[in-house]
């Protein structure tokens, strides 16, 4: 994309845009939740052969669970910061491309009437030429003007044919922007359902490390702390 197609992309910014994330930041939010995930992983599949051995009411189970606990709450935020950055930058994306595609509006409108006008002159001059092509047989002596209308009409023509193309190029401009724009909508609406499905997903691990953490409580208070040897 190249000249005014490059600068319509900015055109019609909010002021919240200036404040999207950069590329690189986004990259960086990706990998600190990758490397959560994999933490909170890691932790989770060893938390049951980890505490297999302890007795319900050692301390260190509730640690146990409590540390994956944390793990798998960091990993959420990580996500949940990377979506959030994503949906600021993808909104910023679509806001752009959207900006472009009215201004490709503006632009095809623009090249309508100049080609409507010069149809206006085209039709002025043909009925001019009409008229001298007649007068020219009886008087010879305007056969020069003949010549420069003719030369008209073709310059006429050729703008025409120029507007025609333009027309063409701008409409396939303005078609590639409005799949850009449709495509950063479709992903907008993408990262909105994970960010929903997310907060749900928060949600139960949150209830299942706190169910873990009662279960862990009834088994102590049933089988009571080990007795000290007398």
């Amino acid at each position: 994309m190249k000249g005014g197609a490059v600068i319509c992309l900015w055109l019609a910014i909010p002021a919240w845009a200036q404040q999207a994330p950069a590329p690189d930041s986004l990259s960086a939010r990706q990998a600190l939740a990758d490397k959560k995930a994999a933490e909170w992983e890691a932790l989770a599949k060893g938390l049951d052969a980890k505490i297999a051995h302890m007795l319900p009411c050692d301390t260190r189970v509730h640690e146990a669970i409590e540390e994956v606990s944390h793990a798998s709450q960091a990993r959420l935020a990580a996500i949940a910061d990377y979506l959030n950055a994503a949906a600021i930058a993808t909104r910023n994306d679509a806001q752009r491309a959207r900006a472009a595609v009215a201004q490709q509006d503006s632009t095809i409108h623009e090249l309508g009437a100049d080609r409507a006008e010069m149809e206006q002159w085209r039709a002025a001059v043909d009925g001019q030429l009409g008229d001298l092509t007649e007068s020219a047989k009886q008087r010879p002596a305007l056969t020069g003007a003949l010549e420069k209308l003719g030369e008209i009409r073709g310059m006429i023509d050729a703008r025409m044919t120029q507007l025609a193309e333009e027309a063409s190029r701008e409409q396939g401009l303005r078609a590639s922007l409005d799949t850009l724009a449709s495509a950063y909508e479709a992903r907008g609406r993408a990262i909105d359902a994970e960010v929903t499905a997310l907060a749900g997903e928060t949600a139960r691990w949150i209830e299942y490390y706190t169910a873990r953490q009662a279960r862990a409580a009834t088994e102590c208070s049933i089988t009571g702390p080990p007795r000290r040897k007398k």
